[in-house]
């Protein structure tokens, strides 16, 4: 069963919103989450935790078969999508911001150590993920076909691809 990202939104808004804050997202449309979330499925499938499925104009889809797109997994996918628009937030945040007008001043700062330990936090999440990927025992298919296609050329002496 197939999938739209766009159904992801509103839990990608409060991924990446501040409780209680009214103006955070409100300049990304819908249809600028929904690409975050579709490049954010590429990047987890690039990531190797997500395999089986594809993706096409926001609608994700089992390579083969009937197999559903799990809610956990449409969560991974929020969790990356909601990686990207912080990181991308974090890009634009000035560390320091001074204005003097005669005798007044104004100053502003951002802790960048505080900027540094959200980005922190969120690669040490991305990290326990892909850990716990591992110690499943997954592998994508991809990988085992790759491994046959070349015992089988050993076998049956198609070895010219080896330069020999």
């Amino acid at each position: 069963m197939a999938v739209d990202l766009s159904d992801l939104v509103e839990s990608l808004r409060r991924e990446v919103e501040i409780p209680g804050a009214s103006d955070n997202l409100t300049a990304l449309t819908d249809s600028q989450l929904t690409g975050y979330l579709s490049d954010s499925f590429w990047e987890a499938t690039l990531d190797g935790v997500v395999s089986g499925y594809t993706e096409s104009d926001g609608i994700v889809s089992p390579s083969s078969g009937t197999t559903e797109f799990s809610r956990e997994l449409q969560q991974l996918v929020v969790f990356y999508a909601g990686f990207r628009i912080i990181r991308n937030q974090m890009r634009d945040i000035k560390t320091l911001f001074r204005a003097k007008a005669g005798v007044t001043e104004y100053e502003v700062q951002q802790s960048a150590q505080l900027l540094k330990a959200l980005m922190d936090d969120l690669t040490r999440k991305r990290n326990i993920v892909l850990d716990r990927l591992g110690e499943s025992n997954v592998t994508a298919p991809y990988v085992i076909d790759s491994v046959r296609s070349r015992n089988e050329s050993m076998y049956y002496g198609d070895t010219d691809w080896l330069n020999y």
